[in-house]
């Protein structure tokens, strides 16, 4: 009987690899693998070298931007501070912190703006930012969801330059947003010059009482507008925060769910006391605090507002312009 013939099992010159030894997967030694992972990083390096403008399109480009400053390692103000800090990286807005100090004390609010400002005008249109909100800063951030652009004009209102805010005292300068455009810059030049081509001038609230001498001109006056304090300049309510002052007006006083709080005023010596419960509130990020914008009363006020404010000037909005079909 013939004998039948049987898989070789060990290797051979025809059959180098045994059939019953599986190959082992190739292993690179460690230095080749650092050098291919250095090369793949240079790699990616290398391509956003070559297009550093490159954006995504889940984040668009800001259009505001916030702008504060802060001098000394003061405690209060740094936490005061870190609070803006966290709205605008929640938002996408710059932060400009000035913490030299250029002119002699706030007349640097001024002249921080104005250079800003400069600074976008030099950019293409495209890529400027369009707003600056400037904020004291004795202010706590109490509303992250409340975006800025909440109480700007409306494009069709490209006339107002800067919107402010009015208390018992007059305007109050420690929050306002300015529009980047050269009329913002012979504002803010007027003013800081209004002391020095005027030494005999009384201006009780330094910078504060220069703007509103500049914006007695009607050139100035103009493209100012003036909206409820408690938008986005919101004084304390009671010294622990939690319920109203009986002895404050109300509409003047912060409300869960506003943007801010303000404290104009307030003693050096009193200013930790005075800041840290509505510290301790803002760091907790209370839901009773943190309200989404649309359950605020804000989306539909500051549309009523414009839409009067419009109306009230005979401007026309883009949306009450009906133009009727042809039959």
């Amino acid at each position: 009987m013939g004998r039948t013939a049987k898989a070789s099992y060990f290797a051979t010159p025809l059959n180098p690899f045994p059939m019953n030894r599986t190959r082992r997967p190739l292993r690179l030694r460690p230095v080749v693998q650092v050098a291919i992972a250095l090369l793949a990083l240079f790699s990616l390096i290398n391509l956003f070298s070559k297009y550093p403008d490159v954006k995504t399109d889940d984040v668009p480009r800001p259009t505001v931007g916030k702008v504060m400053m802060i001098y000394g390692n003061n405690p209060v103000y740094q936490r005061a501070v870190k609070t803006h800090q966290n709205h605008c990286e929640r938002w996408g807005y710059p932060l400009f912190l000035l913490q030299t100090e250029i002119l002699d004390g706030v007349w640097n609010k001024l002249a921080y703006l104005s250079s800003l400002i400069v600074q976008e005008l030099e950019k293409p249109e495209a890529e400027r930012l369009e707003w600056l909100f400037w904020v004291d800063s004795d202010s706590v951030l109490m509303n992250p969801n409340m975006r800025l652009e909440t109480f700007l004009p409306p494009p069709h209102l490209s006339d107002i330059h800067i919107v402010l805010t009015e208390d018992w005292n007059g305007m109050n300068a420690g929050v306002f947003p300015i529009r980047v455009h050269p009329w913002s810059i012979k504002l803010l030049s007027a003013a800081i010059a209004l002391p020095i081509m005027n030494p005999d001038i009384k201006l009780f609230w330094e910078e504060q009482s220069a703007v509103v001498k500049v914006l007695e001109k009607e050139y100035f006056s103009q493209s100012a507008a003036y909206v409820p304090l408690r938008w986005f300049n919101a004084y304390m309510r009671s010294p622990d925060g939690e319920s109203l002052n009986p002895d404050s007006v109300e509409d003047l006083q912060v409300h869960p769910g506003d943007l801010l709080v303000h404290f104009p005023g307030t003693p050096r010596d009193h200013f930790n006391e005075t800041l840290s419960p509505y510290l301790a509130i803002a760091e907790q990020h209370r839901s009773d605090w943190e309200v989404p914008v649309e359950q605020t009363v804000y989306p539909a006020e500051t549309e009523d507002f414009w839409r009067n404010y419009a109306m009230e000037r005979g401007i026309v909005s883009p949306e009450s312009i009906y133009i009727e079909e042809p039959v």
